[in-house]
């Protein structure tokens, strides 16, 4: 530092120069420097006061000001965030806040010291929470916006819907459309808990509804079941029947306690949306309902079937005598099958000839005895053979041979046709009491008798006496 208390007569030296000139030139430095600090100062204090001017109007008013911040949650359930505005003052400043371009009412959210904005409820990760802070609101002593500062015309409420639709995405222009979205019940579907009694429900939304017409919907939670046909009153609209999707009255018990449902009014009725309440006077049960399938019943419960699953039924069912025969059918579902009746082909002969009956048909003739019989024709003989007689001895006779009959027959009636004379000649013969052969002569006709008493002694094929010979003759034979 260069010398100070020099004295009269002193002789100064060129250290001294040296010294006193480095000192000059440090203090020309710090003079620069502190020109350049007080420029700094100066542009700063005319910054601050530019900005606290254009807060104010030009009668000193403070002007209304607004930041907004977009924050993300990045914890689950979380409900606090914080205002990033350093100058935020609870006590003054004024809070708005959105969530996912959703306002929130005032009772969904709370601002605590120091600046911390606290949910009701927390949010998903990742859901955007628009905050958004209002300093120098004209707020009157009585808590609403000052009528007289909007009088001196420094806020007007253009200027303030401007401020805020400014800070909407979209601007203006996102802002109107999110206002008109808003006002809009078709495109949105308001919350509310039922009132008044059960089956007269009444429902209070905010904003209320301003008109009931037809396409608007509200979601409600029922505060009592319904015990049969009701109605809904929203905000003092007017009672309206509540109804099925199918246009029907809702019955007992479809609007459940605490049950949630959305109700969309057609111009006449509010219509349940995905009908909602579950009938409860089904009558089905376990047994009714085929093994292990599952199905709801009464209030919804769920139960598993127990009706056995069978195979299809299907049988022939043959008579062959006095029985019934049956078909059990085992309880349950089936898929089906034919049960097929018929008799046995062994009753043929116990049905009358012409008849069929069960697939079989019939051979028996008409009587009491219900008697067998085969038709037939052959050429009598030209010759003669010896036949017994019932007298004893024999008799030659013309014949006729009779074959490949089914039963031994115990009738046998043979017929032929021819003029004798101006008559007709015909023979019959047919089994008797004794051994031999009877031969009657009447007239022009001609009767007599194989009197053979024995089954075995004439069969199933035998040779049969008849006359004239070399003739058309037909028979009968009868069991």
């Amino acid at each position: 530092m260069a010398k100070t208390n020099w004295q009269y007569g002193e002789i100064v030296t060129e250290e001294d120069f040296n010294q006193l000139g480095q000192e000059v030139n440090e203090a020309t430095a710090g003079l620069a420097v502190l020109e350049e600090q007080l420029g700094e100062a100066e542009q700063s204090s005319k910054a601050y006061t530019d900005q606290q001017i254009q807060l104010v109007t030009a009668t000193g008013i403070p002007k209304l000001v607004t930041y907004s911040y977009a924050l993300m949650a990045d914890q689950q359930g979380q409900t606090d965030f914080e205002i990033p505005l350093e100058t935020f003052v609870k006590e003054t400043d004024t809070v708005t806040v959105a969530r996912n371009s959703t306002v929130l009412s005032t009772e969904r959210y709370s601002v605590v010291d120091p600046k911390i904005v606290r949910l009701a409820e927390g949010v998903n990760i990742g859901t955007e929470i628009f905050v958004q802070v209002w300093k120098n609101v004209p707020i009157g002593p009585d808590g609403a916006i000052s009528a007289s500062v909007l009088a001196n015309d420094t806020v007007t409420e253009s200027k303030m819907a401007d401020e805020m639709k400014k800070d909407v995405p979209g601007g203006v222009a996102g802002y109107d459309s999110f206002a008109m979205h808003l006002a809009d019940f078709t495109q949105q579907i308001p919350y509310a808990v039922t009132a008044g009694s059960a089956n007269a429900y009444t429902a209070s939304t905010t904003p209320p509804l301003p008109a009931l017409v037809a396409g608007v919907a509200i979601t409600v939670k029922f505060h009592a079941e319904n015990t049969g046909v009701a109605t809904l009153n929203w905000n003092g609209k007017g009672a309206k029947a509540i109804k099925k999707a199918n246009g029907s009255d809702v019955s007992s018990g479809n609007l459940k306690l605490n049950g949630v449902y959305t109700l969309r009014y057609d111009g006449t009725n509010f219509i349940l949306q995905g009908e909602g309440g579950i009938e409860n006077d089904a009558t089905a049960v376990a047994a009714d309902i085929l093994t292990s399938k599952t199905a709801y019943v009464g209030d919804g419960v769920k139960i598993t079937g127990t009706m056995p699953n069978t195979p299809s039924q299907t049988a022939t069912l043959q008579i062959t005598g006095s029985a019934k025969p049956t078909k059990v059918v085992p309880a349950g579902y089936t898929p089906g099958g034919t049960v097929t009746a018929e008799l046995a082909a062994a009753l043929a002969n116990r049905i009358l000839a012409g008849n069929t009956i069960g697939g079989v048909a019939g051979t028996a003739v008409d009587g009491a005895e219900m008697k067998k019989f085969a038709i037939g024709s052959a050429r009598s003989s030209t010759s003669q053979k010896s036949f017994p007689t019932s007298r004893g001895g024999t008799s030659n006779q013309y014949y006729i041979n009779i074959s490949g009959l089914s039963f031994v027959p115990s009738i046998v009636i043979a017929s032929l046709s021819y003029t004798y004379g101006s008559s007709y000649q015909g023979t019959v013969f047919r089994r008797g009491y004794s051994s031999g052969y009877d031969g009657q002569y009447g007239g022009d006709t001609e009767l007599g008798g194989a009197i053979l008493n024995l089954a075995s002694s004439i069969g199933t094929s035998f040779d049969f006496p008849i006359s004239p010979s070399d003739n058309n003759i037909s028979w009968i034979a009868i069991s």
